[in-house]
């Protein structure tokens, strides 16, 4: 089968599912807004894993965990900054995906999910606000014993000498 009628398979499908979803969408109540983030998402994940393309993961993932947001919000077991602690985990889910499906992957979608995260805890928690209100330049001296941890070859990496 030629890459051509792959892709028109692909999207085709893509688009049935969709609009599968859409329709369904009209007669459940509750989870509207989610089950759009999470349709559409999906359709790019299913992209990515067809294609890696990581351009397609990126948005992929966030629209997911706009969508686990938008869920947690609205249950009884809401914690924090429900929105927050979605998009962090759609951001770590990019690392998490390409390291899974390509056994690598970039660092960078860590700093922006780790932030949400840590924000999205404290937002529900007086204690974690204080520690973090106070304590946070303790994250830049961890940040920092793991680069000379790094450099002195304790992470089971090898650093080679220029």
């Amino acid at each position: 089968m030629g890459k051509q009628r792959q892709g028109r398979l692909f999207a085709g499908a893509i688009l049935i599912l969709l609009g599968l979803g859409l329709f369904a969408l009209q007669f459940v109540e509750g989870l509207g807004d989610a089950v759009i983030f999470f349709l559409i998402g999906g359709a790019f994940v299913a992209g990515y894993l067809y294609r890696r393309a990581y351009g397609l993961l990126i948005p992929g993932c966030i629209l997911l965990g706009i969508g686990l947001g938008s869920v947690g919000e609205g249950s009884a077991l809401a914690f924090g900054d429900m929105n927050s602690l979605g998009l962090g985990v759609g951001f770590v889910a990019i690392y998490v995906i390409a390291l899974v499906y390509e056994g690598r992957s970039a660092w960078w979608p860590l700093i922006p999910g780790g932030i949400l995260l840590v924000n999205g805890l404290a937002s529900g928690n007086e204690a974690m606000q204080q520690l973090l209100s106070v304590g946070w330049p303790l994250i830049l001296v961890f940040l920092g014993l793991l680069i000379l941890a790094g450099a002195f070859g304790l992470t089971g990496r090898k650093v080679e000498p220029k």
